[in-house]
This record gives structure tokens, sequence and C-alpha cells, in this order.
């Protein structure tokens, strides 16, 4: 139940912000906003404000506001209309909902650099667990052990080790340090199928060692600096994932995930603890101004494009290429959604049934 609650509290603030942001600058455009839902179906609760009814809906998969005069067939001339304002003005209010998801991931990771987190510690070679079945485990290694060399090279850090494994096709000579003693151990490599950062299957040799784990907490000003790094770094990560897609090295059903996906790795979230939740909420919402910006059909950059366009030919396209696009925009949504869906199903749904987790680790 507390797993459920969460997912909708993680869904639920995802959608204020970004139908918050299209709120907030359509009204200080001068645009009237009518409706401001939170999730789609039966109203749960109503709230009329002087301008605006607020609603919350049963379906909390979404939300939307609805701005006065947002299509042609409703524009009636009035100035507070979306339709009666430039082209300028109506982009600057379609993107503003996921640049405010751009700006509510930063405020979460800032939040969660000061009160702490734990990650991998990749600054040292010393060994954090141990993967059952592999030749580290059955050579002697133990957590804890410091490794000071791999085929008589000193490792810099965890990813130096790593790359020095990794590139060798027989058995790894480690020089270990465990409690001021000096021991020698040859460790054959063993064939393994991991996942890289993108979750693409790879085969790789490996002996079976993990990093450890460290507490990781910053006051609030170096806090402000590693959140700005963490932003742009994860929204580096993800567009590259995109472009992956994009061109095809990176599977849609390996990539993509809707709300099963997300309910699963909200769970394991909660597991981890209050700043793992704050760090998925985070990059929920870079990956909503990612596919909002993108410039599709229906999509906050599709309507933006097409506000482009009309400010380039100084008119608006015609209505009936309009229809058209949206037609096209509802039928690719449509798809996508029942493509994500199944693909949730297929991959997450027996983990959930049946209670099983995955972790997954940087293992060598």
């Amino acid at each position: 139940m507390l797993d459920f609650v969460i997912f909708i509290f993680v869904l639920s603030a995802l959608v204020v912000v970004h139908e918050y942001g299209h709120f907030l600058v359509a009204r200080k455009s001068g645009v009237g906003v009518e409706k401001f839902s939170i999730g789609f179906g039966p109203v749960l609760l109503r709230i009329k404000g002087k301008f605006t009814e607020f609603l919350v809906c049963a379906f909390p998969l979404g939300g939307y506001v609805k701005l006065k005069g947002e299509s042609r067939q409703e524009h009636s001339g009035a100035s507070d209309e979306f339709f009666s304002k430039s082209a300028g003005i109506r982009a600057r209010i379609v993107l503003a909902g996921p640049i405010f998801n751009f700006i509510f991931a930063f405020v979460l990771f800032w939040i969660m650099s000061v009160i702490g987190f734990t990650e991998p510690d990749y600054s040292s070679t010393v060994v954090g667990d141990l993967i059952d079945g592999y030749p580290a485990a059955a050579a002697g290694v133990q957590k804890g052990d410091k490794i000071i060399e791999v085929n008589g090279v000193k490792p810099q850090d965890w990813h130096g080790m790593q790359m020095l494994i990794l590139k060798d096709e027989g058995d790894v000579a480690l020089k270990i340090e465990r409690k001021a003693q000096v021991i020698n151990l040859n460790i054959p490599l063993k064939s393994s199928e991991v996942l890289d950062d993108y979750g693409r299957k790879k085969t790789k040799s490996i002996i079976g060692i993990a990093p450890g784990i460290r507490d990781v907490k910053f006051n609030v000003f170096t806090g402000f600096i590693k959140s700005l790094d963490l932003l742009f770094s994860t929204t580096g990560f993800m567009l590259k994932g995109f472009g992956l897609m994009i061109v095809g090295a990176l599977p849609f059903k390996e990539a993509l995930s809707g709300p099963i996906g997300i309910y699963h790795i909200t769970a394991q979230a909660r597991e981890a603890g209050f700043s793992a939740i704050l760090h998925f909420m985070g990059i929920l919402n870079i990956s909503l101004m990612i596919i909002n910006l993108m410039p599709l059909p229906l999509m906050d950059g599709g309507h933006a494009f097409l506000f482009f366009l009309e400010k380039v030919r100084r008119k608006q396209l015609s209505q009936k290429v309009e229809d058209v696009i949206s037609r096209i925009g509802f039928g690719l949504i449509i798809t996508l959604m029942v493509f994500v869906f199944y693909n949730d199903l297929v991959k997450f749904g027996p983990k959930i049934w049946h209670g099983n987790k995955t972790v997954i680790e940087k293992k060598v």
C-alpha cells in the first residue's frame, strides 16, 4: 500500500509542476485559464476559484490546463484568449511546462544533496561486495580487501582497476592489502552477461567483485554546485540514450517504461530511502522535459514548432493541415501507449506480482 501511495505522489508531483508551468506563464501573459486538472476521468475534487476551476480526477496518469480560446473553434477574438496572443507568447506558454520540470529536477537534486545520499565508492579500489559463483570469491578475496595492483599496475580508482581487469584475457594477478598484509592472488576470468549504463546486454569477462558504498552529504552552497553538475550530466546521459533509440542502437523495449515500470522502480527507490525517491523523481522530470520538447504532434515541442513556422511564414497553418497533424499525433500517442503498457507487463509484471526485486550493480 505504501508503494502505491508513493507512486501516486511521484506522478502527481510530476504533473502538478508541469501543468503549473503552463498555468503560471499563461496567467502572466494575460491568457485566461479555465481549468487546472490533475488526472483524468471522474472528478474526485472540484474547487472553483475566481478565474480557474481546479480538479482532481480519478486517474492520476497525467493532467491538463484548459486555456481560454485554446483552439481555433473556441477562439472568439477576446484579448485574453490563447489564439489572440502572438506566436511567440503561445510558444512561451507551451514550453513553460517542460522548463518547469527541468527546474524542479534541479530542486530535487539539491534537496537530495543537502540531506545526504549513498552512492558507489568509485574513488577507491576497496572491494565492497563479492558475487557468489564467481572466481574472486572462490580464490579467497574478501569484503574490505584493497586491490593495490592488477597485473603489476597500480590502479588509481575503481574505474581504472575495472579497465585493467576487463582488458585481460587470461588469469588476473592481483596484489591485495588486507589488515596490513599483502596477498598475491591469481584469479581466472569468467564470461558473464552484464548490462551497460543504458541497459544493453554485453558479454564480458569478469572476476565477480563490486565497489563499496559511501555516504555523501553537502552543505547548501556546495550542494547547489553538485546539483547543477548532476542535472546537466543526467540530462546529457538521457539525451544520448534517446539518440541511441532514434538510430536503433538502443531497442525501444529496453529503454521505455510506462506506469507499471515507474511503479516497480518507485518500490525499489522506496526501499533505498527518501533520497533515492528524490533522485528518481528528478530523473522522471528530466525525461518528461525531453519527451515534451520533441517536435512531435501534440507534444509541447510540436506545438512550439508549429508556432515557429507560423512566425516564419507570418500566417497560421490552415485548419485542415492542423487537423491532419493532430490526428497523426493522436494515433502515434495511442500506439506508443499500447506498446509501452504491453512492454511494461512483459518486463515488470512478474517482478511486481511475485515480489522479485532486480538490483543492478557495477561488477568486475
